[in-house]
């Protein structure tokens, strides 16, 4: 049977993470926005560039210490830990001054000052839709329900009309009703002529007191209706699919619901719902219009539920929604004046306080599977780490390969990286710090039809674990090592680690890097690792395929990851390599990272002719110094003809191969041990 990917992931959830926020932060998610806690592995949510992604893994830590409460103007406040890294522009010009320049990059909430701003995309993605699909089946005893068109087309009649229903209506078992007040003879109207034009369908007025329901039955677009928009007032919301609609069919949309749910006032307009998925998704409405809303929060009170507002007070803000919705615009005042940016398809939020305070309890982080590897709350985009990445691409690449999880085991030091086996459903373990590789080295000597992935950081295994890997790669046991290597002790605040170059100085640095950095590719081969390569933790898919020709490689496989940490290595972080890094030969510039199979670069070693071994190794060692502005990810060097060190066991012990240590009976039915040592215990006695 294939293995699928959701077979390799378990529901252990990380104890550590780098920065997190409260587990209520709203996240931007597809179909609708929700808490953070509430998001799973396999969701989409919106990305930093305005796009939505899939979240990798979701990372949950008890925390106790100082939090940072972060407010921005116009879209309110969110709680993060001093790590948590915002997408945030530096302010230039002072508070009173907007900035003409904006340069993004990660700030931890720590860093943050007053005047700084955040940064919120606007939705990017586009996808128009010609009809909206009605679909069901016709009951047997429902004689009063008129059949309805299979198909409506998704113009202004029919977005206009769901924006009357998110707004006004409900369904009530056989029946479609929309509420208003008995003088909005002009919506009533247009419902009718929307209902009776869409879906030939006759309504009702009942009015009572001030109000009015216009009701239809039709108990099959009652619960289509339902389906699609909600129930209940605190469960409408718009479908995903209407949210990426071309912004001149979103227009009808936002009429209908500011007609249901909002108010031109004085110089403001303001729209009230009690849900708390429409407000934002309105708000995204607006900003792909041009429109910045503030929005605010009504607590419940009384018989009152909790209330979300966005206001329009900007005049030319205002008066683009008073066109969409067809009321009279307004003229420009004194006290017009918008205090976010909006440019570059984002938003930029300018922070007006920060606060701290001490917490104890959960808080949550995302991983991406996307390159940016950021996400988008209510307020604004977020950036994390890249281990998680590194983890979806072992999933992957083990689901790619169909491997029996009962017969893998992933075997880990201390770090960051190394809480990576109780993410694997397949055998784990999780030990001492430099000390994977001997243990791995143990299991797969006691049963060599084992697969085994040992992984950890640039620390666990070019520090502490150096002396471990150089004795493991010249045995050349059939196993694969994966380094998470970003130069930095993630894990214990971001001291220099081995593969640091010398004089690099990052944030948690007081002085510049006084050693110099290992270069884990050359001391790799040097140490006879019959396959070294390097991958890059936010290019998932190619570090995927990376990972499967190690694990299929026959001998001692090498796996050097470039990972970004930007907590505390902000210098090579994910804008780093992604930019722009050197002139190929005609003068154009390049990216910093390229592929070698993309430029004919064959390390394979095809022949057991030791001509050819030693221009590989060569060809290897000069390309592995090609680091920082130039730097080649893929296979560096491979050779599957030195023979594995189960194989040269085999050779001296023919028993080993059909008898290994793990095969062999340790006890007898009975229970009793199977081997006698009583010789030995004669031997070593004192006497």
């Amino acid at each position: 049977m294939a293995l699928k990917l959701s077979d390799l992931k378990t529901t252990a959830h990380n104890d550590w993470c780098p920065g997190c926020v409260t587990g209520e932060t709203l996240v931007v998610s597809n179909p609708s926005v929700k808490e953070i806690q509430s998001v799973r592995p396999g969701d989409r949510v919106l990305n930093a560039s305005g796009e939505y992604n899939r979240v990798a893994a979701k990372i949950r830590h008890r925390y106790y210490g100082p939090m940072y409460r972060v407010r921005a103007k116009a879209f309110g406040e969110i709680v993060a830990t001093p790590e948590h890294p915002f997408v945030a522009v530096r302010r230039i010009w002072g508070r009173h001054r907007h900035n003409s320049d904006f340069t993004e990059e990660k700030v931890e909430a720590s860093d943050l000052k007053v005047g700084d701003y955040l940064v919120f995309p606007v939705v990017q993605t586009v996808s128009d839709l010609g009809y909206f699909a009605i679909e069901y089946r016709r009951k047997a005893k429902d004689t009063r329900s008129v059949s309805l068109p299979r198909k409506v087309p998704m113009n202004d009649d029919f977005l206009r009309l769901a924006g009357y229903y998110i707004t006004e209506g409900s369904s009530h078992r056989r029946s479609l009703i929309f509420s208003f007040n008995k003088d909005e003879t002009e919506f009533i109207d247009d419902v009718e002529s929307l209902m009776s034009k869409l879906f030939s369908l006759k309504g009702r007025v009942d009015v009572n007191g001030r109000g009015a329901n216009l009701v239809f039955n039709s108990s099959y677009l009652s619960e289509i209706f339902e389906e699609s928009f909600g129930a209940d007032a605190e469960d409408k919301r718009i479908p995903h699919e209407f949210m990426l609609l071309p912004m001149s069919k979103q227009k009808d949309l936002v009429r209908g619901l500011w007609r249901g749910d909002g108010d031109f006032k004085k110089s403001k307009a303001r729209y009230t719902t009690t849900s708390v998925v429409l407000a934002e998704q309105l708000k995204m409405l607006l900003l792909r219009q041009g429109i910045v809303p503030v929005v605010q929060t009504e607590a419940a009170h009384g018989n009152h539920r909790t209330a979300y507002r966005l206001y329009v007070s900007y005049w030319r803000d205002y008066n683009r929604l008073a066109e969409m919705v067809g009321v009279p615009q307004r003229r420009k005042n004194s006290r017009d004046k918008r205090s976010s940016v909006l440019k570059n398809g984002k938003v930029y939020l300018p922070v007006s306080s920060i606060k701290t305070f001490q917490f104890d309890g959960h808080v949550y982080d995302l991983t991406m599977d996307d390159p940016s590897h950021t996400f988008v709350t209510s307020v604004t985009a977020s950036g994390n780490c890249g281990d998680f990445g590194i983890l979806n691409a072992i999933q992957m690449a083990l689901a790619e390969l169909n491997v029996d999880p009962s017969n893998t085991v992933v075997v880990s030091g201390v770090g960051c990286s190394s809480k990576t086996p109780h993410f694997i459903k397949t055998y784990g373990v999780h030990t001492l710090h430099g000390r994977a590789l001997p243990f791995a080295s143990g299991i797969k000597l006691a049963n060599p039809n084992m697969e085994v992935v040992v992984e950890g950081g640039d620390g666990d295994g070019m520090g502490i674990g150096a002396g471990h890997f150089v004795n493991s790669g010249r045995r050349n046991l059939d196993m694969l090592y994966i380094i998470h290597d970003n130069e930095v002790y993630g894990l214990t605040k971001g001291q220099a680690s081995p593969t640091m170059g010398l004089g690099m100085k990052t944030k948690s640095l007081p002085l510049p890097n006084i050693n110099s950095g290992i270069n884990p590719l050359m001391l790799a081969i040097a140490s006879g690792y019959t396959w070294v390569a390097r991958g890059y933790s936010y290019d998932v898919r190619h570090l995927k395929d990376l990972i499967a020709k190690g694990i299929k490689h026959k001998g001692f496989a090498f796996l050097d990851v470039l990972q970004p940490c930007p907590t505390y290595n902000d210098i090579q972080t994910k804008e780093y390599w992604a930019g722009e890094g050197h002139l190929d030969a005609s003068g154009k510039m390049m990216p910093r990272t390229y592929k070698l199979e993309e430029t004919g670069y064959d390390g394979v070693v095809h022949n057991p002719d030791e001509a050819e071994m030693e221009a590989k190794v060569q060809q290897a060692v000069l390309k592995s110094f090609e680091f920082g502005d130039h730097t080649p990810i893929g296979v560096f060097y491979q050779n599957e003809f030195v023979p594995t060190y189960e194989e040269r066991l085999a050779k001296r012990s023919p028993s080993y191969k059909t008898n290994p240590p793990a095969a062999q009976e340790i006890a007898k039915p009975d229970g009793s041990p199977a081997a006698n040592i009583s010789k030995l215990l004669d031997e070593l006695r004192v006497v």
